[in-house]
């Protein structure tokens, strides 16, 4: 009679773990956001097992940039990342696609647990995350228990949350890459010019409603016909990412760079009034000047026109009214400068 209660009460536990699986299978696989993903994934892993520390660890390559990026978006207190050198996660996984549990010499994981929960811990189980077949991370799961993650325990649930959240990771993947791609500039990978209609209309939204300034900086590159005529298009397109990149560098979170079209880029600036947004402006121009492309073996300067305009410095809170002004700005700084060879002799052509 007791063999037969205590199949009942295994098929029991087991009915509740399957159902919370499924649970949070059911919650995280219509996630639109990777950091949303990874926010909810831990918290409801915790809840649904009673899991004392759980987090992600990434390895630290270039095609694992947008998982970094998305876990470090997330504002919480608890310690939910770990990005690992490569060569560690190798080390330490071995590139298995199985869970690992151990519950030994945990100081020779330390390179895939956060630091405030590595004296906390007495066992962890490793859940492989799969990308295009390949293992770019983990779950981590972690406990003060030294046989809750013993290796001779069944891990065949754990294997299922392991899949579970994999292949979930993928749709939200692709759902995101497809909203990244339709937002994008494909050349610079900077915002393009559609997505800056939606975002200054929403910032001077913002304006209205809070009381806080906005500034628009519209920018031209002077010599980018010269550029393309004397290297040719394809170093055009190298120079074009030479400026996106150092915009990037050069702003601050807040701010938003876009790619408006051709040789020319926006770039928002809340907070900022007409006098501030001036000084951003020239510090802008002058570090992208400072900064010449480097290509077959010769510098490649890159010249600007600017034209910032402040929501103080106009009357009509619009949009169009901003970008005309700010516009019309840069064409007065690009007339005050010498033509260039090129466009001097062309002219006299």
């Amino acid at each position: 009679m007791s063999d037969l209660n205590q199949l009942i009460s295994n098929a029991r536990i087991n009915e509740a773990i399957a159902r919370n699986l499924f649970e949070i299978e059911t919650e995280i696989m219509n996630i639109t956001r990777c950091s949303d993903f990874f926010e909810q994934l831990l918290i409801m892993v915790r809840e649904k097992f009673s899991i004392e520390h759980a987090w992600i660890a990434v390895a630290d390559i270039p095609a694992n940039a947008h998982l970094i990026e998305s876990l470090e978006q997330i504002d919480t207190s608890e310690p939910i990342f770990r990005k690992v050198a490569m060569i560690d996660f190798l080390q330490i996984t071995q590139s298995t696609k199985q869970p690992l549990l151990k519950n030994e010499r945990m100081p020779q994981f330390r390179a895939m647990i956060p630091k405030s929960v590595l004296p906390l811990l007495q066992s962890i189980a490793i859940l492989p995350l799969i990308l295009e077949k390949k293992v770019v991370g983990a779950l981590v799961l972690g406990s003060p228990d030294k046989e809750r993650y013993s290796p001779d325990k069944d891990h065949f649930f754990l294997q299922q949350l392991a899949v579970k959240v994999s292949l979930s990771l993928i749709g939200v993947w692709a759902r995101e890459r497809v909203s990244f791609l339709a937002t994008r500039d494909p050349l610079t990978h900077l915002r393009n010019r559609r997505e800056l209609e939606e975002s200054l209309d929403q910032e001077l939204s913002r304006h209205q409603r809070q009381r806080e300034h906005l500034a628009l900086m519209f920018i031209d590159c002077d010599d980018f016909k010269l550029v393309n005529d004397t290297y040719g298009h394809e170093m055009g397109d190298v120079y074009l990412k030479h400026v996106a990149h150092l915009l990037m560098e050069m702003t601050r979170k807040s701010d938003l760079v876009f790619r408006f079209a051709g040789d020319e880029f926006v770039i928002l600036l809340p907070n900022q009034k007409q006098e501030g947004a001036e000084i951003i402006a020239g510090r802008i121009k002058e570090q992208l000047e400072a900064v010449p492309l480097r290509a077959d073996g010769q510098d490649v300067p890159v010249k600007i026109s600017y034209g910032v305009v402040s929501t103080e410095a106009i009357r009509s809170f619009d949009s169009k009214a901003l970008l005309k002004a700010s516009d019309q700005k840069l064409y007065e700084m690009k007339a005050l400068k010498p033509k260039t060879k090129r466009a001097a002799h062309e002219q006299s052509a």
